[in-house]
C-alpha cells in the first residue's frame, strides 16, 4: 500500500459524496476493464505522460500529480491546457483526499506507482491504469489512443497520433543515416548516482527509433532493474557508448566526480568529447507525443555537433 492509513480514511469519507455516472464506454487497461462515463469532463492525471496525452488532445485536467512543483508542467503543455489545475501531490504518493475533493469523473493512473491503490481510486471515480513508467515509446503512443477512447475522442486521438507520426518521420528523415552504426546511451545522474535508460525504457526505445544502437543487455526484474538501471563506472565502461547523453539533476552531478579517472577518461564518448547534456526533466520524466518531438529536436542538435567531429 503506497498511502498511509490516515490518508485512506480521509479519502473514504469523501466517497459517499461523489456522484457516479452510468458507464458509457468499456476501456481495457493494465488492470482490467473500466466503465467510463461519456465524455468525462473532470480528469485527473497522475503521471506526466498522461498530461502529455491530454495536451495532445486539447483537454485540460482538473488535477495533476505535479510533484508539488507546478513548473514541472512545462510551457509546451500549459500553452494548451492552461494552468487552472489543482495539484494532487506527488506522482509516487498522490493525495487521495484531494483527488476525491475534486470530484473527478476519470482518473488516469500508472501501473508501477498506483496499482496498490487502484481499488481505492476506483471507488472515487472510474480509473484506468496504464504503464507509463515501465512503458516504451510505442506503448506511450498506444496509451494516447486509450486515453482518447476514454475521453470519447477516439477519432481525434487517431488523427493526432497520425499527425505525430508524420512529424516524427520528418525529423527522422532529417537525422538520416547519421545515427546508423552509432552506439548511443542516455542516462540520468544526480548527486548520488547514475541510472542508464535501457532499450526497454521509453527513451531507450526512442533512441532505437532514431536509428541508434545500444550495447546494454536487457535484464529481468522490476522497472528500476530493467528500464532504469543503477550503474557504476565499471558497468558504464562495459556499455562504452560512442555517444553519451546525460540528464543532470544536480550540479555538480555524481558523474562529474569521475572526470580524471583513467577508466572514465578512456570511455569512447569521453575521449572523443561526445558527452552531451540535456534537460533531465524533459528527457526522463516526460513521455508521450509532445515529449518525443522535443527529444527528437534535441537529438538533431546533438547529431549535428557529433557528425562534425567525425
Amino acid at each position: 500500500m503506497l498511502f498511509r492509513q490516515t490518508t485512506y480514511s480521509l479519502a473514504v469519507g469523501f466517497m459517499a459524496l461523489l456522484p457516479f455516472s452510468v458507464g458509457a464506454a468499456e476501456i481495457t487497461h493494465e488492470l482490467g476493464v473500466t466503465d467510463v462515463p461519456d465524455a468525462p469532463q473532470r480528469v485527473i492525471a497522475l503521471e506526466f505522460s498522461f498530461v502529455d496525452a491530454l495536451a495532445a488532445l486539447g483537454v485540460s485536467p482538473v488535477g495533476i500529480a505535479d510533484d508539488k512543483k507546478r513548473q514541472r508542467i512545462v510551457a509546451e503543455y500549459t500553452a494548451v491546457i492552461g494552468d487552472d489545475w489543482q495539484s494532487v501531490g506527488t506522482r509516487k504518493t498522490p493525495s487521495l483526499e484531494v483527488i476525491a475533493s475534486l470530484q473527478p469523473d476519470l482518473i488516469i493512473a500508472d501501473k508501477t506507482r498506483h496499482s496498490g491503490v487502484y481499488d481505492t481510486l476506483s471507488q472515487i471515480a472510474p480509473t484506468i491504469v496504464l504503464d507509463s513508467l515501465g512503458g516504451t515509446y510505442p506503448e506511450a503512443i498506444e496509451q494516447t489512443l486509450v486515453i482518447g477512447d476514454a475521453l470519447g475522442m477516439k477519432g481525434k486521438a487517431a488523427e493526432r497520433v497520425a499527425e505525430h507520426e508524420a512529424v516524427m518521420a520528418e525529423l527522422i528523415a532529417q537525422i538520416g543515416n547519421e545515427s546508423h552504426g552509432v552506439n548511443a546511451q542516455f542516462g540520468v545522474t544526480n548527486a548520488t548516482g547514475l541510472w542508464l535508460h535501457s532499450p526497454l525504457s521509453y527513451n531507450g526505445s526512442l533512441l532505437e527509433k532514431f536509428g541508434f544502437s545500444s550495447s546494454m543487455t536487457p535484464q529481468e526484474g522490476e522497472v528500476y532493474e530493467t528500464n532504469y538501471v543503477p550503474t557504476t563506472l565499471e558497468q558504464l565502461s562495459v556499455v562504452d557508448p560512442d555517444l553519451l547523453i546525460l540528464g543532470k539533476y544536480a550540479d555538480p552531478a555524481f558523474t562529474d566526480e569521475w572526470a580524471g579517472e583513467a577508466l572514465y577518461d578512456s570511455l569512447k564518448a569521453v575521449e572523443a568529447s561526445n558527452v552531451y547534456t540535456v534537460n533531465a526533466h524533459k528527457w526522463s520524466r516526460m513521455r508521450g507525443l509532445l515529449a518525443a518531438e522535443m527529444t527528437a529536436n534535441d537529438v538533431l542538435e546533438i547529431l549535428t555537433e557529433f557528425s562534425a567531429k567525425q
